[in-house]
């Protein structure tokens, strides 16, 4: 009943319970959901999915940043250069790297090269804050690479708020140009004030926004050369 789940959750207010270990008569994790607007109201918490929880003091899926590594840089047994790590524990490992490169695609992040002294970090799209805001990044040499379009610019820009010296990287005219016959069209463009981009990249920016070499033009990553990406990725 929505009171056994009001009373249940009130009593375990900062418990870091999970709601899947509810135990009051009649109330699962699915009935929570079902009534969590109602339940929001009366516990007087936000009634959106994670704030629910996080506002009673509950556990949440705990977030999770997947990353490939020279060895040598995590301490990891010969062999072991992929792991998904959940973001808290990855912030405390000693980490002995140089370099950093944080990738939007998934498939682009498996093939990418990891150089001896590297961290490859999958960014997940809008995701790249759980991976920008690994604090040891700071003082890495870190590259962003991302798609050509406006969205990925506006990625880049979360990046750059977490880590203000990253560079990004095949996100150029250049690329751009070389790779017409790859060109495609963003769905749904954005156009955004980005106070994070460098000239060049706010120039690249507004060329998109304003259409000048399309309507809605993008370059996905994954459509670019691979050779042409490997000569500047290592």
């Amino acid at each position: 009943s929505v009171l056994g789940a009001y009373t249940w959750l009130d009593e375990h207010r900062g418990s870091g319970r999970y709601l899947r270990q509810v135990s009051a008569p009649g109330v699962d994790t699915k009935f929570i959901e079902q009534h969590r607007g109602v339940l929001g109201t009366m516990l007087g918490v936000s009634t959106a999915a994670g704030a629910f929880t996080r506002e009673l003091g509950l556990a949440s899926k705990p977030a999770t940043v997947r990353l490939r590594f020279d060895p040598a840089v995590l301490g990891a047994p010969s062999g072991l250069n992929e792991a998904v790590l959940r973001t808290n524990e990855l912030q405390s490992l000693e980490v002995r790297a140089r370099r950093a490169l944080i990738v939007e695609n998934e498939i682009t992040y498996l093939s990418a090269p990891v150089p001896p002294d590297s961290v490859v970090l999958w960014g997940k799209g809008y995701d790249v804050e759980e991976a920008a805001s690994i604090h040891w990044l700071a003082n890495l040499d870190v590259t962003y690479w991302g798609d050509i379009d406006t969205h990925g610019f506006s990625i880049l820009n979360r990046v750059r708020a977490h880590l203000p010296h990253a560079r990004s990287l095949l996100m150029d005219r250049e690329t751009l140009l070389a790779h017409e016959s790859h060109w495609g069209q963003e769905t749904d463009p954005t156009n955004v004030a980005l106070t994070g981009l460098n000239a060049a990249e706010s120039t690249l920016y507004s060329d998109l926004v304003t259409d000048r070499y399309g309507r809605s033009l993008r370059l996905e990553q994954e459509l670019i050369d691979w050779e042409w990406a490997v000569q500047r990725l290592i």
